[in-house]
């Protein structure tokens, strides 16, 4: 191999306009390093200039390896680099090395499998689990799915054995079995000569550790690593990259800690964390100036994750002076809340704001549930993203059907949906003395809300999600008042949802983890409340932070914060709102009303939840809790932004 052409200093990024924090990142000259970009820096701009400045000063692109983390970004940077005043063909550009790293490994093996190894052959996420429906591969504890088992052995290198080895040492029967299926998943997938796409690294990787003239062969074909979103990467992918570097190849990554969301992924903050420790001559840089959001969005962002102890220093400037307060409001339930959030994107239409320029984000896909059918229901379009059509979720979705059967024994419709399995065996089985169908409607839809609740439920964070999603799809069919009127409803609401995929222009309703590398001129964050965000079961406190941190820096001009005194049971605001606050001016602020401001700054606490004899599947308070003088009655939110 030629020797890797370092970045000279003195040329200059052409076609590009960068700014001098940007310019110094693209064109760094150092063996290894990193730029820290906040959200609204420039990331991919920066990238692409750092690109155009390696391909400028003589560095072929074929030599250049460019990855990100989703294929939809991927896509964007063919896009960017295409237009960004190169000559290559598009056509060219397209065969470039530029993709998710799985893709580029599966492009390697393809094109340069390692010795003894099979013509790659991948199975796709519906290839792999009709293999493990066809062997029966599924844990006793249903709510695990077998894929996510097994990638995330995968995702740290652990092979059948290894990973068999750590379950014995810990002594723990689920991972044991877990190990179990994993061994024979291999096993059949080998035997069918499949790679699925956790295989892809681990081949690539193996391949090259194992044999040093294959690694060298490999590490030969780049002079250059360009590697974005460097904080979610995993154990896998991070010894991908170095053995890519063998021959002496150059990287430069781009991330931020601040927005490392995906520890459930086996994600590890600590790979950006340490990367001047632990990658050779490092030079760290940061971009600090935001182009996204208002002056107020920033420092109230800045005020929030500077709560984090497990990061690098680094600040925001906003180019935008704008102090356009930032909306706070406590309303009294989830039904309040999504009146409340219909008059709010209402309201930000009639000042032109497009349907697409606006989102509704959420820590918990449950807290979509209510927004996403009073929306529809208002004929505003929507898109949902992240934790997926309400109705399609799977507690969701065996709830709605047990409500239909029990209803209609005869319903051949809402057996086929129930699906089949243990879980679904067992709802069965218990239905008849658990749920009684001859009660009237809303009794009967929470009965089954408690009954799909309390079978099959993950435990941890997901079992939260699992019993909140249940019991709001209980609420919501009790409230169309019989099953006719419910069948109708669900109908009318999927039938919305479809124009709204089709039109184009509609409004976002996103889980925060969904919304990741987007941006909408404006924001509502719903569900601001202790024990959602941050989660009730959420392990990491941080992390937590990091996703309010995420959701807020979306918005380019209006940010809306809401929460609740009720969502099954008694709230509190979220601990996170008093701290992005604390970052603002009062004028910074839009409180509601009075009785918002007293409730986040702790002078106000919601009552204990009073006992219902409604029967409803959660507590829920007998009286709305209101001020003497209405603060708290629904005429009072305005939804102005």
């Amino acid at each position: 191999m030629s020797s890797p052409s370092p970045a000279p200093a003195d040329g200059p990024v052409r076609a590009l306009s960068l700014d001098p924090d940007q310019r110094l990142a693209a064109e760094a000259r150092a063996a290894s390093v990193l730029v820290l970009a906040g959200p609204g820096t420039g990331k991919t701009t920066t990238l692409v200039g750092r690109y155009r400045h390696l391909v400028d000063n003589g560095t072929p692109p074929a030599r250049i390896f460019v990855s990100t983390f989703t294929v939809r970004a991927a896509a964007e940077l063919h896009r960017r680099i295409g237009d960004s005043g190169d000559e290559t063909p598009r056509e060219t550009v397209r065969r470039l090395p530029i993709g998710t790293l799985h893709s580029l490994a599966a492009r390697l093996l393809t094109r340069f499998p390692p010795p003894g190894c099979p013509p790659v052959r991948i199975f796709d996420d519906q290839a792999c689990g009709r293999l493990i429906a066809r062997h029966r591969l599924y844990h006793s504890d249903e709510t695990k799915r077998p894929q996510d088992l097994f990638g995330a052995y995968k995702d740290r290198l652990l092979d059948p054995a290894a990973a068999m080895a750590e379950a014995k040492a810990k002594n723990e029967p689920d991972l044991i079995e877990a190990a179990t299926l994993y061994t024979r998943y291999q096993e059949v997938l080998t035997a069918e000569g499949g790679f699925d796409f956790g295989d892809l690294i681990v081949m690539l990787v193996r391949g090259m550790e194992t044999d040093p003239d294959y690694r060298a062969r490999i590490a030969g074909f780049f002079d250059h690593l360009l590697i974005d979103e460097f904080q979610d990467i995993n154990p896998a992918q991070e010894r991908m990259l170095r053995l890519l570097r063998d021959q002496g190849a150059f990287l430069w990554a781009v991330g931020d800690d601040d927005q490392c969301l995906y520890a459930w992924r086996s994600a590890d903050p600590a790979f950006i964390l340490g990367f001047e420790k632990e990658w050779p001559d490092p030079a760290l840089f940061r971009l600090s100036r935001n182009y996204r959001s208002t002056a107020t969005i920033v420092d109230a962002a800045q005020a929030l994750i500077g709560g984090n102890r497990n990061r690098h220093a680094k600040s925001l400037a906003a180019q935008n002076p704008s102090r356009l307060p930032v909306t706070v409001t406590g309303l009294e339930d989830d039904e309040d809340e999504a009146a409340y959030v219909l008059r709010v994107v209402r309201g930000l239409a009639g000042k032109g704001v497009p349907w697409h320029e606006m989102a509704v984000l959420y820590r918990a896909g449950h807290v979509g549930s209510r927004l996403q059918i009073a929306l529809a229901e208002a004929g505003v379009p929507v898109v949902v993203r992240g934790a997926g059509e309400f109705w399609q979720l799977t507690p969701v979705r065996l709830t709605a059907a047990l409500i239909r059967l029990m209803s209609n024994p005869g319903d051949m419709e809402a057996r086929a949906l129930l699906g089949h399995g243990k879980r679904v065996e067992r709802l069965l089985e218990q239905a008849p003395d658990k749920i009684d169908d001859t009660a009237p409607w809303p009794a009967l839809c929470r009965q089954v809300g408690r009954l799909v609740s309390s079978t099959a439920r993950p435990p941890g964070e997901e079992g939260v999600q699992w019993r909140d999603l249940c019991y709001a799809a209980a609420d919501l069919a009790a409230e169309t008042g019989g099953l006719e009127q419910f069948i109708a409803s669900v109908e009318e609401q999927r039938r919305s949802l479809r124009a709204a995929e089709a039109g184009g222009d509609a409004v976002v309703l996103s889980t925060i983890h969904g919304a990741k590398g987007l941006e909408w001129a404006a924001v509502v964050v719903a569900g601001c409340e202790d024990e959602l965000l941050p989660h009730e079961s959420a392990p990491d406190i941080e992390e937590e932070r990091r996703l309010m941190y995420v959701a807020v820096t979306r918005a380019r001009r209006w940010l809306v914060l809401s929460f609740v005194a009720e969502r099954r049971k008694r709230a509190l605001p979220s601990p996170f709102l008093r701290e992005l606050l604390a970052g603002l001016d009062p004028e910074q602020i839009r409180w509601n009303d009075d009785d918002t401001r007293r409730r986040v700054q702790g002078s106000v606490r919601p009552a204990p939840a009073a006992t219902s004899g409604t029967g409803r599947a959660h507590p829920k308070a007998s009286a709305k809790l209101r001020k003497p003088n209405g603060g708290m009655s629904r005429g009072k939110r305005t939804g102005r932004v």
